[in-house]
């Protein structure tokens, strides 16, 4: 049996603890409205104006144009300034949840909350519940662009303001646009089914009230929103955790909101999401609700705990050599 040799561990257990309880607080909160949300459509006349985004998918593979996630909702939020310092370096951000909203404006389709491979979209394989999910990814930039740009200004890079340049080819092509959905390897996801991969969602948006398979709810005008979708990024994978703590440092949170739902030439059968720019008084505007907590800068505490830690230590050293 392992016997301790003395205070000097006992000590240092109780320096360590006693550092480690001072260090500890409960985490932070915000809530914030989107400062940015675009509906990325090619033929979207009003980028950055408009009040509702649908999200909807093109998959022909005969005549393989547009993206197959063609229809996209790209939100911004300004985390600084909704109380999270920006600047503190990225590992200093611990991310205890992070969850985005939207609101679906007008449309009926069905509630999906699970993820449909490619290949239920491409004819491999049969899908096995009713509807499509709608999914979250990351913001990704084709150069010049490499980021979002909160304040409006001359349109242009490197920022990527709500008002730029769709692309800088022809709109129609698939993996043109200048922001796009990304997984956590940083590829464009936006035609992951001609491209044979899987999405790697970061989030399936949770329809709030609404059973799966059953018709997600509309919004009456003036009257009341449609069903709010929430979701809560999957925070056990690096990849996604280390996009937060980064842009948190930076400031600012970017998302992409999407789906493969098919579509008509005015057809009403898809997710329609609220933007911040509505003008709908019952709408609710896209949203981000973060926990998180700053680690503490290196310092003369977190020395003191090396030091309890060294101690603690020879301490067992010494206790095993006595019963050697």
């Amino acid at each position: 049996m392992w016997r301790s040799a003395g205070p000097v561990r006992a000590t240092s257990c109780a320096w360590i603890v006693g550092l480690v309880l001072v260090g500890a607080a409960r985490a932070d909160t915000i809530s914030t409205d989107a400062s940015y949300d675009r509906w990325m459509y090619p033929f979207n006349a009003t980028p950055g104006t408009r009040g509702s985004a649908p999200t909807f998918g093109a998959l022909d593979p005969g005549a393989p144009t547009f993206d197959n996630r063609d229809g996209q909702l790209h939100v911004g939020f300004d985390t600084d300034s909704a109380g999270v310092p920006a600047g503190l370096g990225a590992e200093r951000y611990e991310i205890v949840s992070a969850t985005v909203s939207v609101t679906h404006s007008v449309g009926a389709f069905l509630f999906d909350p699970t993820y449909d491979s490619y290949q239920t979209y491409d004819g491999t394989l049969t899908d096995p519940d009713p509807g499509r999910p709608v999914e979250l990814h990351g913001l990704g930039f084709r150069a010049p662009f490499s980021a979002i740009e909160l304040s409006p200004g001359i349109p242009g890079p490197p920022g990527f303001e709500e008002t730029d340049a769709f692309a800088f080819s022809d709109p129609t092509l698939p993996g043109v646009r200048n922001a796009f959905p990304v997984n956590p390897a940083l590829a464009d996801v936006s035609n992951n089914v001609d491209d044979g991969v899987e999405s790697q969602a970061w989030a399936i948006g949770q329809a709030l009230g609404v059973d799966p398979g059953d018709p997600v709810v509309e919004g009456v005008s003036g009257v009341s929103p449609g069903t709010t979708f929430e979701f809560s990024l999957d925070l056990s994978d690096p990849g996604i955790v280390a996009y937060l703590q980064e842009g948190l440092d930076a400031g600012v949170l970017g998302f992409a909101i999407t789906s493969l739902h098919l579509t008509e030439m005015s057809g009403g059968t898809t997710p329609n999401f609220f933007t911040a720019n509505t003008l709908d008084p019952a709408a609710v505007p896209p949203m981000l609700d973060l926990e998180f907590n700053l680690v503490p800068e290196p310092g003369p505490a977190a020395l003191w705990v090396g030091a309890g830690v060294a101690l603690a230590r020879v301490g067992r050293r010494r206790s095993r050599r006595r019963m050697s």
